[in-house]
């Protein structure tokens, strides 16, 4: 039993070794970095896609000097590791292009894995231009983060750090200066109610944590959020009825989706609507356009769905037809205005197949969905 055991945790502490590409790595919940190949723990070189050296891992942490590069950030990262803590100075700059002071977009350094000194950031503003966004001065792991908008220069976020960890009162505004949001801190992690501000007033938009973790009512339809909804949470887990919004960074504010939670799942029935923009306004509500509607079983689609641009309205084109495990499975009914076309055909797992039926203009053709798209021009018109 002994010897089993030994040989048990001889295995677990092996990890693989060599080089290996940026795409090949998984950093799992522990911390450490794997290989997607063996599963193992790795050390060795990293590499990037031209095969270039990024840095190092020793028993799957960060080791020695790093070059991160982040393209759809469109960042590049000078840093330094020790047994996977940051040491010493670490500067992000614009990517592509060069590494210069003028295009730097933060600085920090690190002792012992601790900030110290002038942690600083800096965003381009309306005409291209880096200008400091937001700064603080740690004494001790105590200081105040103060951020403004590159544009307008107003401040737009402000709070105090102790022991490297925010703290106390927290507060945002927008470019012009407008309150947006308040609440507390302990420990890093967010506390009690958070108040969302519509216009600079008190609306009931509202947030509320425990410990870090959303818990309680949930409403907040502030367009400066990046979670936007109506609901409650337990534990950080959405459950009961929600309706869930676009944000700014997805170009819309509308609607989004509706229905149940149970544990953090999709159950029962939902409604998703369409990405709406500005103009479509009625009582300073954005309209939204219900595009599909049907049931769900543990975040998955099961049963019958009805889909199409405006489901709402009857004399769009829209679709009928049953779901399996999140794709459209069985028999479907399709309908155009004014019934003309009306197209009927199978689905397997996602795909259409078998024969399909179409009737148009007072004919009827069966065939393929690839067929009858050559034979019925209309049908091109149309997505399934």
């Amino acid at each position: 039993m002994k010897k089993t055991f030994i040989i048990f945790i001889t295995a677990l502490m092996m990890s693989c070794s060599g080089e290996i590409y940026e795409d090949q790595i998984i950093v799992k919940e522990d911390g450490l970095a794997y290989s997607k190949e063996s599963d193992s723990i790795f050390s060795g070189d990293v590499l990037d896609k031209y095969g270039e050296l990024v840095g190092v891992y020793k028993k799957g942490l960060k080791d020695g000097d790093w070059f991160e590069v982040n393209q759809k950030k469109g960042t590049q990262r000078k840093a330094k590791y020790i047994k996977g803590v940051p040491e010493g100075e670490q500067v992000t700059y614009l990517f592509p292009g060069p590494r210069e002071k003028n295009k730097r977009l933060e600085y920090i350094k690190y002792e012992d894995g601790k900030i110290v000194g002038t942690w600083t950031t800096w965003s381009k503003d309306s005409e291209g231009r880096l200008i400091t966004r937001g700064e603080i001065t740690f004494e001790n792991g105590s200081g105040r983060w103060k951020e403004r908008d590159p544009n307008t220069r107003a401040l737009i976020k402000a709070g105090n750090y102790e022991n490297w960890q925010k703290s106390d009162l927290w507060k945002s505004w927008d470019a012009q200066g407008v309150i947006v949001s308040e609440g507390a801190y302990v420990d890093g992690k967010k506390i009690d109610k958070w108040i969302w501000y519509e216009k600079g007033k008190d609306t009931g938009w509202e947030e509320n944590y425990t410990r870090g973790l959303l818990s309680g009512k949930f409403y907040n339809l502030s367009p400066h959020s990046t979670n936007r909804g109506q609901g409650s949470y337990v534990e950080g887990v959405k459950t009961g009825d929600w309706k869930e919004y676009f944000t700014a960074e997805e170009g819309s504010l509308a609607l989004k989706q509706a229905g149940s939670y149970q544990f953090g799942k999709k159950e029962g029935t939902w409604d998703h609507y369409k990405k709406e923009d500005d103009s479509i306004i009625e009582s300073n509500i954005i309209k939204s356009r219900k595009i599909a509607s049907g049931p769900y079983s543990e975040d998955i689609k099961m049963g019958e769905w009805i889909e199409g641009p405006d489901i709402d309205f009857g004399s769009r084109f829209y679709g009928k037809g049953p779901y399996k495990n999140n794709q459209k499975n069985g028999e479907w009914n399709y309908v155009a205005p004014q019934e003309n076309p009306t197209i009927t055909g199978p689905f397997t797992d996602g795909n259409p197949s078998g024969t399909w039926t179409v009737r148009y203009n007072k004919k009827t053709y069966q065939g393929s969905l690839q067929e009858l798209r050559k034979k019925v021009k209309k049908l091109n018109e149309y997505k399934f």
